[in-house]
């Protein structure tokens, strides 16, 4: 088995992302990587959403920015207190469309292998979309499993 040293696992709290992190969990267990949590938050796709809202002011495209941060930091934190002690674990909050952010984390952090759900949330969340997988296995300089 190669010996992967960096996983990636992008998380957005669905239940796909949740047994792509058992997956991660189990080969950083075997192999002593480390596990890099990733929540990207699309803002500006939800955010141009007001945009078709009469009156929709800057002060709440702000609090929509400053809820996804909060809603992503606490998805991260649960994932991160679900992983046991012995794997060593970063968390990464990231802005952005989700198939570059990630593939950007990925570089960033030597990873060795990135490890992510099929389906996520979708759009209304602003986070994951069928084709996020498809694109960061299309792009990805490094292997990815994909879970279902």
């Amino acid at each position: 088995m190669k010996q992967y040293k960096n996983i990636i696992v992008p998380t957005d709290g669905s239940e796909n992302s949740r047994r792509a992190l058992e997956h991660a969990v189990t080969i950083a267990s075997v192999l002593g990587a480390t596990i890099t949590l990733v929540y990207v938050a699309n803002i500006v796709s939800v955010i141009s959403n007001f945009d078709q809202i009469p009156n929709a002011s800057g002060y709440v495209t702000e609090q929509v920015a400053l809820d996804m941060e909060e809603e992503g930091k606490n998805v991260l934190d649960d994932c991160a207190k679900a992983i046991r002690q012995n794997i060593e674990v970063k968390t990464v909050f990231e802005v952005g469309s989700p198939g570059p952010a990630i593939l950007s984390v990925a570089k960033k952090y030597n990873a060795d292998l990135i490890v992510m759900g099929s389906r996520g949330l979708g759009p209304l969340k602003g986070l994951f979309m069928g084709s996020v997988s498809s694109f960061v296995v299309t792009h990805s300089l490094c292997p990815a499993m994909i879970v279902k």
